[in-house]
């Protein structure tokens, strides 16, 4: 059961100022132009602007901001709530753009705040996030972090993006991944033929990288180029496999992007196939189109079979010996076996589940 927030504000909440950060963007909106003059301002010198990699800019293309190219698959912001305002503000806020959160006190703190709440939807315990808040070196600020399944709850970016640059708040990390569902455009072996021919060195230095092989084991490979030490990390991996179907093509390739060393832009969020295109010259060529429902779909359905081929393993022939001593009767096996809630794996798609149930049933 949620427990309530301690709505109180920290006593002592110094205002915000600017910091010297290079920018991820080609063109900056006036809200941009405006924090990159608050960082000079305090700090003498006007941040690099890093470009999106010679693609079109969000101005240059269509006008409608709907981007089915790539998924935000983490989210992360620290924000002051405005003056006078209490911790209370924070969470009606979010709770405009998921409704129903829950937040739990863990009774410890995170990176440097006091306290820590994990954040849930409605009763479902499957965890969503974190919120953080507390601690004189804070400033007042709050920070928050969307794990991919709180993400995939969200249905309109741009709302969140206004509510970020009107309220000043700072990106402090964004996932952005392709799908390639057929693993016909992008593949782990692609990937590593790009950084032998140099396509992820920066400024003439070779790229590090590092291959995790599974060893035809069919748990899937993983390919890491970069250090989010440094503010940017790839990774290209078998997500179908990854997720417990070892005949799975389905490859996804995540650019991980942190606030170090740069001021990630609102923008990112109504137009993230043009960042992600931007880390990497490479990734430019990365077309295939893909929704996200269907992408979360899939991920459903691929983690309740593997659920289910888990328990046949484990389970099978226990079932099988009930049903004997049961006279056959499946229905008193599954009420004396069957428990309530959904499974630890299964519960960040909680919401999707009765669409995946469906559609294996043919309804």
């Amino acid at each position: 059961m949620a427990i309530s927030l301690p709505y109180d504000r920290e006593p002592s909440a110094a205002k915000r100022t600017g910091s010297k950060f290079p920018y991820v963007d080609e063109r900056p909106s006036a809200a941009v132009e405006a924090r990159v003059s608050r960082a000079a301002a305090a700090h003498g010198a006007s941040p690099r602007i890093v470009t999106t990699g010679g693609n079109s800019t969000p101005r240059e293309t269509a006008r409608y901001r709907d981007d089915n190219h790539v998924l935000i698959d983490w989210f992360a912001f620290t924000v002051i709530p405005p003056e006078g305002e209490p911790l209370r503000w924070i969470v009606d806020e979010l709770r405009q753009f998921i409704a129903d959160l829950a937040f739990i006190p863990t009774g410890k703190g995170w990176n440097g705040y006091r306290q820590r709440h994990d954040i849930q939807h409605g009763n479902n315990e499957a965890n969503l996030g974190l919120l953080a808040h507390g601690g004189a070196s804070q400033r007042g600020s709050v920070h928050i972090e969307l794990n991919a399944q709180a993400c995939a709850l969200i249905t309109d970016w741009q709302i969140i993006q206004a509510w970020g640059e009107r309220y000043q708040a700072n990106i402090t990390r964004i996932d952005l991944a392709h799908d390639d569902l057929t693993g016909q455009t992008i593949t782990v072996d692609i990937g590593l033929r790009w950084h032998k021919s140099g396509e992820f060195n920066s400024n003439g230095r070779p790229a590090k990288a590092r291959l995790i092989d599974d060893l035809g084991t069919g748990d899937g490979k993983t390919l890491y180029v970069g250090n989010r030490a440094y503010g940017k990390m790839l990774r290209i991996y078998d997500k179908g496999k990854q997720l417990g179907d070892p005949d799975s093509p389905w490859v996804r390739v995540e650019v991980e992007l942190h606030n170090k060393s740069r001021l990630i832009p609102w923008d990112v969020l109504a137009y993230p196939s043009h960042y992600l295109a931007g880390a990497y010259p490479c990734l430019a060529y990365l077309s295939a189109e893909q929704k996200k429902i269907r992408t979360i779909h899939k991920a459903a359905t691929i983690s309740l079979e593997s659920s289910v081929k888990h328990l046949r393993q484990t389970g099978g022939k226990l079932v099988n010996l009930m049903l004997q001593t049961h006279g056959g009767d499946a229905f008193a096996v599954v009420n004396e076996l069957k428990r309530e809630g959904i499974p630890r794996r299964l519960s960040g798609y909680a919401a999707l589940l009765p669409d995946v149930l469906d559609s294996k049933h043919g309804t």
